[in-house]
């Protein structure tokens, strides 16, 4: 096995060109498999990548930063901030980076409904070099082999207003599913929201026909029992219930969730 420390994008965008490599930065995501099929090990702790900054009204967050860097660096009431907080345990936010997070979407680092609410875009290199939505990232993930996560971001505030809830048997224990609600307001008249649920059996579903019937109104006009009394997700069994039980808990966040944003109004 060789192991490889690149001191540039363009260095590592190279080597990522190479067969059987494997990407090291945090480390929490290491089996002992992967390592022992690994034939290139590349440590990306020397890039420049270690950031969380404001750029304009973009946020930038590059891969080698931790999670718990994150939650220093943004508001205490910012979306990511309320993921992440229950998101694994202190000592390991201090060593999980958003490279990894983003590359590998575990449902337990709770970024999936976060990342996608927010329409965060990713900086890539390796065998495709460019940015790209984290929604076709997920989407196609297949044609993301042989690249690197180098960057998330995303807008900063404006006038969304965000909510964010998981369903899990202990504080510790891992997502069974998440739910994330977004509302970008003009006044009182909802101009766009987005609504996510993860941990479903199609890992994610951004609930579009709900949206759509969330724009151009007043949430005091709205009626969220008939809008997601329509939705029909599917999940599997799960230690944490049965598929129809995680169903009905995802709709009851849905609605506490809805609940929450119109009454901050």
């Amino acid at each position: 096995m060789e192991w490889y420390f690149p001191k540039s994008l363009e260095e590592l965008a190279e080597l990522l060109k190479e067969e059987g490599v494997f990407i090291h930065a945090g480390g929490t995501a290491i089996k002992e498999e992967r390592i022992k099929s690994a034939k290139r090990v590349i440590d990306i702790s020397s890039l420049p990548l270690n950031y969380v900054k404001k750029d304009g009204d973009i946020w930038r967050i590059g891969a080698t930063a931790t999670l718990s860097r994150v939650m220093d660096s943004l508001e205490s009431d910012h979306l990511l901030v309320k993921a992440l907080k229950c998101t694994a345990t202190t000592p390991l936010r201090n060593r999980i980076t958003v490279g990894g997070s983003v590359f590998l979407s575990p449902l337990w680092s709770n970024f999936m409904g976060p990342l996608l609410a927010l329409d965060a875009k990713l900086n890539v290199v390796g065998k495709l070099n460019g940015t790209y939505s984290y929604e076709e990232f997920l989407s196609n993930k297949a044609k993301f082999q042989g690249c690197a996560v180098t960057e998330v971001n995303f807008q900063a505030g404006g006038s969304t207003c965000f909510f964010f809830d998981r369903f899990a048997r202990t504080a510790n224990d891992y997502s069974a599913l998440t739910v994330t609600l977004g509302f970008s307001m003009k006044g009182d008249v909802v101009d766009e929201a987005k609504i996510v649920v993860t941990g479903c059996k199609k890992v994610y579903e951004r609930l579009n026909a709900v949206e759509a019937g969330f724009k151009g109104k007043s949430l005091k006009a709205i009626d969220p029992d008939r809008l997601f009394d329509d939705v029909k997700l599917e999940f599997a069994d799960k230690p944490a219930g049965s598929g129809p039980y995680l169903a009905e808990v995802a709709r009851v966040l849905l609605m506490r969730g809805f609940d929450a944003l119109a009454s901050a109004r």
